[in-house]
């Protein structure tokens, strides 16, 4: 028997994995620099971290160490013979491992600054995925897991929407409106974590409708089921679609390719007539398919008389409506036998349409004449000049550096250098000389997890700095396939793969798709072959750079062909024919749509990670769908016996009957057992859902008619309200859109746990007799709340965007009075618990109101709604509606009170109210940045709160029912392992986590003082030095918190660089560089090859160099300077900033003419795309001209010449190099070349960035050596007005020359 302590064990376990699905995705931390991803996974991490503290608790308490022996691995039950397992342990290994050997052990355990995941991390998702797979074992359980994952998606998605129509009050940096990025920060991730979720609620809507249709008496749960998840999927499609991501996009069809077909194959195993292949069969699949056909061939029809948007929509609108009629089809049992065929035609037909639609036009052209072919060409040339759709048909083009192609660009210059990277090459060399010591074991373990982005630098492509930016080294390669060999070798590779197919292996083996060891040896084969194939073509007709590509293409193909060798001929043996109904109904079975929404999220997602990046949500959500797969298709398998520790949860009934399935959702007892406490779980859940609005959405910005001199001049409702329901974008008016989302988050949240738990029979309604004559009142009462919305409505002048949107909502909610009173007037049998439910919710929905401002509406909704509770009361609603609706209100108010509580926290940071006294401005500025690090600790503490909170309601039943003993291991053997555990893991989630997001809070405090002091050149010497001492002290209290993150002493050093340069006093310069230098060399210890730290300590001793006058120290300072470019150029030889800094400092410094030039041309040779280069080595040209021959001066002028023409092809805007050729050309007396190259400079001046005097000047100097003086002598007279006194008395010498001619 289970003690006490292990039932709450396990209910904090199931809390904590229920925490991270919702947060995860759902959290951001607009206060750090990093916002996204690395804070994601910073309480991920701390999350799983308790849940592992508590894992060994629960291992104390059942001394799991007396069943050690039984997991040897000889014994065919031991935990090595479950599934997964072994996989999942090999990929472990391979981390532990590849992080032993990496180039940086540290980095990659415990991650980078950019990204965070590092082993430390993946040991996290490991720990989350093994703890829920050993104790995730009820149905009830896994339908929270879903619930809670459909219900994150809702928010996210809305936000989405919201930011597409331009209603974010958050000032991100980039465009979110073009291509939205909600919660992740990024487009392509926010579409990656939502094609996870869709294959899970497609399943949902399948069956509700299943539900629906089968039903003799409809149930309103579920067609509330129906709608929820239906307006679920149409916002998370309309996201997906306006994040404008099509790697994510291609990966959801694959997915959904297989969903579709493993339901429509089931259906026709399911169908009484088990023929196959025969003409009838494929006749009506052939004849779905033609209005497909017919559109793609009217298309330039209608092309031609709508244009290319008319004729695509109409394309596309025949292919949905093909898509829909399955549906339909499917649900009124009809076509079943040859649906799933049709499926694949419609498939191969869309997959066809797509490789054409990519084919560019110059290929196309030799058909262009062909009948029909060619207006189709032509109508998809039209197409793929529309927006957003015109970018699926450019997806092969990997030239396009422009729009939203030059991703592509980019990956495939990435590529290169990771193929250079992989392969065998001499080992990476360290600034000391020293070298990687396992470059032999790179092929096989890789670099490291996180390594990349300092492996990289030696095999950087030139070219990618055309498109990118040329300081930014890239930590990942936008493919899975590659980032496994980059940074695990290929044991990491196969360990993936290894995974991937285990699990799309045990999903198809539960849902029938594998039925025999043949058909497992045939997907394996296919899958391997699929890869290798792929690898074989790509090597002999492409080219190495799409390996990474070609393995998952080669895999998913493998799969394609596995599914409709399936299809073809395929049966399910174990079909159950004995009963028709349950035969027909089996397909849709709630845990076999699970299953295979599961693995259709599962390919969905192994598609999409090798076109962009896994994330956190991502990655989380994969694990977590493998322990449910587990869960699924073993635990829950198992002829385990119903016991008080296992409850006797039964798979979702078979639908044998339509009156007994009904039979099961019907209350037993309409009194006490109403179930209204399981509501106590997800409205905690949706507590958090609303404080995580409230963390990351409380902000403040100053309005212009506002003055802050102290605490007392702002409160915290004043934070409250300009975060939900202002924005300052927009000169602080009125947006209740923030507010709305929280609001319809928080409703469809409750909306989908309810009906859940209502369809399940966790939570009953009391049945109520009809209202009678009370009911007419209450009817009244809803009508009287009706006509009031109506008449505010069109009466009433809204003066803002809330105020219409309150009385739009208001309407929507006339409308439902309306149809309630109906059925009040009428004496329907439900009108009496509608109009209950409708009384509650008007009392719930008064308090957002009333929160928004909206005083007399609240006051009215609730008033209204309490009358019609009244009237229509039912004394069983005491122990159902009454605590149901308490429990709701509950989660809403205490989000709120949350929110509120943050917004105070918020504000009271913006005021330093330490007991630490400062001295100083520099040091209150410190102090402050410190104290708002405190905002993320609060946060942290109320999370865990929450799971304790969660952990109790979840194992409140174990608590309180049956005689059972406290703890199984000695009392104080378990509850002091607890108390250590829980000690052990705060301390080491403060130290390793909490610390890392409070240094990045207080750097972000730094970054303002930083960028002014850089950009006010103009400002006395006295404010700059304040500015930089601010900057200084700020990072010094983020270094304080993270010691070992060698990113901030990157800007703490250049900070005192920049303070050293204008100081006055020369012992305090002295003492400054010497800081710098010393900051400089620890980041250099911390990241040997981040080149950065090696170039900086080269910049730091030309500066040094500079600044003092001892010949002898001078003298050793430029020889460290041309020392450490040196060794930057050995961990970066690519890199042309670099050594053209090395060839200036030899040019200006050491006054060597031909190393400078040789290293300027070594730069042009290696890195022939950057104007910089060329335009630094022309100057260099015209300064070792200084003295020459006048054969070796005309020499050198050709060559700088060259070398500027050579420039300008790539910055043909730059004026001033114009300028500067035609000065060269009239020097060398070719005025012709001169009058050209003056005419370009004058053409790129049209906004006057350049002086025209100085253009005109030159020109008129051509003009003389044309000898054209009269065009000479205007010229010169119109520089002359707008000329500078220097140029002035140039242009004044050259007139009085004209006119001695």
């Amino acid at each position: 028997m289970n003690s006490r302590l292990t039932r709450w064990c396990d209910g904090f376990l199931e809390a904590g994995w229920l925490v991270a699905l919702l947060a995860i995705p759902l959290f951001f931390n607009i206060h750090s620099e990093r916002v996204f991803e690395p804070d994601k996974l910073i309480l991920l991490r701390s999350i799983a971290v308790l849940m592992v503290a508590v894992w060994i608790v629960r291992f104390i308490d059942q001394q799991g160490w007396r069943g050690l022996a039984r997991q040897r691995f000889s014994n065919p039950d031991s935990i090595w013979h479950k599934p997964f397992v072994l996989p999942v342990a090999l990929l472990l290994l391979v981390y532990l491992l590849s992080t032993l050997f990496s180039i940086n052990p540290r980095i990659s355990w415990a991650g980078s600054y950019q990204r965070l995941q590092g082993t430390y991390t993946t040991l996290s998702y490991v720990a989350i995925f093994a703890i829920m797979a050993a104790t995730l074992r009820t149905h009830e359980q896994i339908r929270r897991v879903i619930d809670v994952a459909i219900v994150t998606s809702i928010p996210i998605a809305l936000y989405g929407i919201l930011q597409h129509f331009g209603h974010d009050p958050l000032p991100w940096g980039g465009d979110v409106q073009t291509r939205v990025a909600g919660q992740m920060g990024n487009a392509i991730f926010i579409a990656a974590y939502l094609i996870m979720v869709i294959p899970l609620t497609l399943a949902r809507i399948i069956d509700a409708f299943s539900n629906i249709l089968g039903d003799e008496q409809l149930a309103a749960a579920d067609v509330v089921r129906a709608a929820v998840y239906i307006f679920t999927l149409a916002i998370q499609l309309l996201t997906l679609y306006w994040s404008g991501s099509r790697g994510p996009l291609i990966g959801l069809g694959v997915g959904l390719f297989s969903f579709v077909l493993v339901l429509l194959v089931s259906l026709r195993d399911a169908a009484k007539s088990q023929t196959t292949g025969r003409f009838k069969e494929m006749l009506p699949a052939l004849i779905f398919l033609l209005p497909t056909i017919a559109a793609l061939l009217i298309s330039p029809v209608v092309n031609a008389a709508f244009g290319p948007a008319a004729s695509f929509g109409f394309f596309f609108g025949v292919v949905a409506l093909s898509v829909v009629t399955i549906f339909l089809l499917v649900s009124i049992r009809r076509g079943w036998r040859w649906l799933w065929l049709g499926w694949i035609l419609l498939t191969v037909l869309l997959a066809g349409w797509l490789l054409l639609f990519n084919i560019p036009s110059e290929r196309t052209a030799g058909i262009r004449e062909v009948p029909v072919l060619g207006g189709l060409f032509d109508t998809l040339d039209d197409w793929r000049d529309l927006p957003a759709i015109g970018t699926y048909g450019r997806m092969l083009d990997p030239t396009d550096t422009t729009g939203r192609e030059k991703s592509g660009r980019v990956r495939v210059l990435i590529w290169e250098g990771v193929i250079d990277l992989i392969t065998p090459h001499a080992p990476l060399e360290y600034p000391d000389g020293s070298s990687d010591p396992f470059n032999w074991l790179r092929p096989l373990l890789g670099y490291g997890p996180e390594s990349m982005y300092t492996a990289y630098n030696r095999f950087y492509p030139p070219e990618l700095a055309t498109v990118e930016a040329r300081n930014a080294s890239p930590d990942r390669s936008h493919n899975e396939t590659f980032d496994a060999l980059v940074i695990t070798g290929l044991a990491g590779l196969l360990a993936w793969q290894a995974l991937y197919l285990a699990v799309v292996h045990f999903a198809f083996r539960y849902l029938g798709v594998v039925r025999s060891r043949r058909d497992s040896l045939v997907l394996i084969g296919l899958w391997i072959a699929g890869a290798l194939l792929a690898i074989l073509v790509t090597v002999i007709f492409a080219n190495p750079v799409y390996l990474g590509v070609a393995v998952p293409t080669g895999v998913i193909g493998g799969v394609i062909v596995y599914l409709i060798y399936y299809a073809l001929f395929g049966r399910d043996e174990n079909r159950v024919s004995i009963e028709p109904n349950l035969t027909a109904l089996l397909p849709f079975s709630a845990d076999r749509l699970l299953m295979n929404g599961l693995v259709a999220a599962v390919l969905a997602h192994y598609v999409e990670i090798h076109f962009g990046i896994a994330i956190s949500a991502t990655r989380l959500y994969f694990f977590a769908y493998v322990a449910l797969m587990f869960a699924l298709g073993y635990w829950l398998r198992q002829p385990t016996p119903v016991t008080e520790d296992v409850p006797a949860t039964v798979p979702a009934p078979a639908k044998s009957s339509k009156r007994s399935r009904r039979a099961t959702a019907a209350p037993t007892d309409p009194g006490v057992r109403a179930g209204w406490q399981r509501l106590i779980v997800p409205a905690l859940l949706l507590v958090l859902m609303l404080a995580l609005f409230g963390y990351g959405f409380i902000t403040y910005a100053l309005p212009p008619d506002k003055v802050i001199t102290g605490p007392a001049d702002l409160t915290a409702g004043e934070v409250f309200r300009q975060s939900l329901l202002q924005i300052s974008r927009k000169e602080f008016v009125d947006w209740p859109f923030v507010m709305s989302l929280i609001i319809l988050s928080w409703a469809l949240g409750w909306l989908v746990f309810l009906s859940e738990m209502v369809k399940q029979g966790e939570v009953r309604f009391a049945s109520v007799g009809s209202a009678a004559g009370r009911g007419r009142a209450a009817a009244g009462v809803l009508l009287a709340l009706a006509l009031a919305g109506v008449m505010a409505r069109f009466v009433v002048a809204a003066d803002s965007v809330t105020a219409t949107l309150g009385l739009s909502l208001g309407l929507i909610a006339a409308i439902a009075c309306v149809l309630v009173a109906v059925l009040l007037i009428t004496g329907r049998q439900s009108g009496r618990l509608a109009g209950g439910i409708t009384g509650a919710s008007l009392i719930l929905f008064s308090f957002p109101i009333l929160i928004a401002g909206a005083i007399l509406p609240a006051v009215l909704m609730l008033l209204g709604g309490a009358a019609v509770l009244w009237l229509l009361w039912d004394n069983n609603w005491r122990h159902s509606l009454l605590p149901m609706s308490g429990v709701i209100l509950g989660s809403l108010l205490g989000g709120f009170a949350y929110i509120y509580a943050h917004a105070a926290n918020y504000r009271s940071v913006l005021f330093y109210s330490g007991s630490e006294q400062p001295t100083s401005t520099t040091m209150l500025r410190a102090l402050e940045a410190s104290q708002a690090s405190g905002l993320i600790t609060s946060f942290f503490v109320f999370v865990f709160v929450m799971l304790l909170l969660l952990a109790f309601a979840l194992s409140w039943p174990g608590l309180t029912g049956g005689r059972r003993p406290r703890t199984n291991a000695a009392p104080a053997l378990a509850f002091g392992a607890l108390v250590l555990a829980f000690a052990t893991a705060l301390i080491f989630i403060s130290q390793s986590n909490m610390r890392q997001v409070q240094a990045d809070m207080i750097y972000k405090r730094a970054r303002p003082y930083d960028d002014q002091a850089t950009r006010s050149s103009q400002a006395t010497a006295a404010a700059r030095r304040e500015l930089w001492d601010t900057a200084i002290a700020v990072y010094n209290a983020a270094i304080d918190r993270m010691p070992a993150e060698d990113f901030y002493y990157l800007f703490l050093g250049r900070a005192y660089l920049e303070r050293a340069a204008i100081t006055e006093d020369p012992a305090e310069q002295a003492e400054l560089l010497s800081a710098a230098e010393a900051l400089l060399l620890q980041a250099q210890d911390l990241n040997p090859l981040n080149t950065d730290h090696t170039a900086n300590l080269a910049r730091l001793n030309t500066r040094w160099y500079a600044a003092i006058d001892d010949d002898a120290e001078k003298a050793e300072r430029l020889d460290l300077a041309e020392g450490y470019y040196e060794d930057a150029l050995r961990l970066s030889p690519q890199n042309s900033v670099i050594r053209n800094e090395l060839a200036r400092l030899i040019l200006e410094l050491r006054g060597d003419c031909d190393r400078a030039l040789a290293l300027y041309d070594e730069s042009a040779t290696i890195d022939p795309f950057y104007s910089q280069t060329h335009l630094a080595r022309a100057d260099a040209y015209i300064l070792c001209s200084s003295g020459r021959t006048d054969a070796e001066r005309d020499t050198l002028y050709r060559a700088a010449a060259g070398a500027l023409e050579q420039g300008l092809e790539h910055t043909p805007g730059n004026i001033r190099a114009w300028v500067q050729l035609a000065e060269i050309y009239r020097e060398l007396g070719e005025f012709e070349q001169a009058a050209v190259a003056v005419e370009s400079a004058r053409a790129n001046n049209e906004t006057a960035t350049f002086p025209t005097s100085e253009i005109d000047f030159i020109d008129a100097q051509i003009a003389a050596g044309l000898g054209d003086l009269d065009m000479a002598r205007s010229l010169a007279e119109q520089a002359l007005k707008t000329a500078t006194p220097n140029t002035a008395e140039q242009i004044e010498a050259f007139l009085a020359e004209l006119g001695d001619q």
